[in-house]
C-alpha cells in the first residue's frame, strides 16, 4: 500500500545502508559509519564527475554501475517501489515504466538526503 514519502523515506535510506559493505565485504557497525563510507567511496570513485554533471546525477551515474547492490531489473525495482510503500501494488504500465526510468536519480536522491553536513 501506497504511504507518504514521510514513510517510505526512512525505508529506502536503511534498505540503501543494508547495502553498504566496507572494502572486505564486511559489515559496518553504525549508520554513521556506513554513511560515511558510502560518500567516501563515491566520492574516491566518482566524486570528479560532480563538477560535470552535479552531485545528483553523479550520484545516479555511479549507482546504474552496479557500485553497491540494490535491485537493477526493472521488475525487481518496481517490486522494491511496492515493498517500500512509494507506490501500490500492481501499477499500469505507466507508472511502471516511469519508476524504472527515475530509478536511479530517486535512489540518488534517497542518499543525498543522508549526505553528512560540513
Amino acid at each position: 500500500m501506497k504511504v507518504h514519502h514521510t514513510k517510505y523515506k526512512p525505508r529506502y535510506q536503511a534498505y540503501i545502508l543494508d547495502a553498504v559493505k566496507d572494502y572486505n565485504g564486511n559489515e559496518l557497525s553504525t549508520r554513521e559509519d556506513k554513511i560515511n563510507h558510502l560518500f567516501e567511496r563515491f566520492n574516491s570513485e566518482y566524486g570528479w564527475r560532480v563538477a560535470q554533471v552535479g552531485k545528483q546525477k553523479a550520484i545516479a551515474d555511479w549507482l546504474s554501475g552496479l557500485a553497491i547492490d540494490i535491485p537493477f531489473c526493472n521488475s525487481d525495482v518496481v517490486k522494491l517501489a511496492v515493498e517500500m510503500g512509494s507506490i501500490d501494488p500492481n501499477p499500469s504500465d505507466k507508472l511502471f515504466y516511469k519508476v524504472c526510468d527515475n530509478y536511479w536519480s530517486f535512489m540518488a536522491n534517497i542518499i543525498l538526503g543522508m549526505e553528512p553536513k560540513q
